[in-house]
């Protein structure tokens, strides 16, 4: 059965529910001009959202973290997610919906936060925030995976109890490297010198279809 999802590049690092990563004070010069609009609740949200999963404490993180989206939502509809840095911030957040058992398989509990998730951060890639590249990658496969059972690009890894190792969850072999690239993924042959990949006659053990 499968129990963990995990991302791993030289930023990021996605567990089963989270994301750890640095969050970047210094900007360009265009983002130093832009930074007094960003909302300072997104930001303050992002980093308590970073600190309980860096503390070690026991703090529950769903508990916390359903929360934060539900706020997000709500800034959302108040047209209150502008800048780059708050698309980053609240993708960052949506990304963290919790996965639980369905029918004896894993399931997100709302893939479609990890869709709107994408869409947020591939507006803030696109925008010229660059931090934003990888997050970008990572919350369409993770998608995905939970939609359909594979990725696209090669970020999402998850831990198999009968190899007891951890496997790249299917990668879609259409995906080139130069679109990986561009979201600052590695190349495919590189990835799989990392981890072997799950077959994709096994999809169906991942995706609860």
């Amino acid at each position: 059965m499968w129990k963990n999802v995990k991302i791993k590049s030289k930023a990021f690092i996605i567990l089963p529910v989270i994301l750890s990563i640095n969050i970047v004070t210094g900007c360009t010069c265009n983002e130093n001009r832009s930074s007094a609009s960003n909302n300072s609740e997104l930001m303050e949200m992002a980093l308590e959202d970073q600190k309980i999963r860096t503390s070690g404490g026991d703090e529950p993180l769903e508990d916390i973290d359903k929360i934060h989206r539900s706020r997000v939502m709500e800034l959302l509809a108040e047209s209150q997610v502008k800048t780059p840095v708050d698309k980053f911030n609240a993708a960052l957040i949506l990304q963290h919906t919790a996965l639980t058992f369905c029918n004896g398989k894993i399931a997100s509990i709302s893939p479609e936060n990890y869709h709107l998730a994408y869409f947020l951060s591939k507006s803030a890639f696109e925008s010229g925030y660059k931090d934003a590249g990888y997050l970008t990658a990572a919350t369409y496969d993770r998608y995905l995976l939970y939609t359909k059972g594979y990725q696209k690009y090669g970020t999402q890894q998850v831990y198999d109890d009968k190899s007891n190792e951890l496997l790249w969850a299917p990668i879609d072999s259409m995906t080139t490297d130069a679109e990986r690239e561009k979201y600052y993924v590695s190349p495919l042959k590189t990835l799989l010198k990392e981890f072997k990949m799950q077959p994709f006659n096994s999809i169906s053990d991942l995706s609860g279809e």
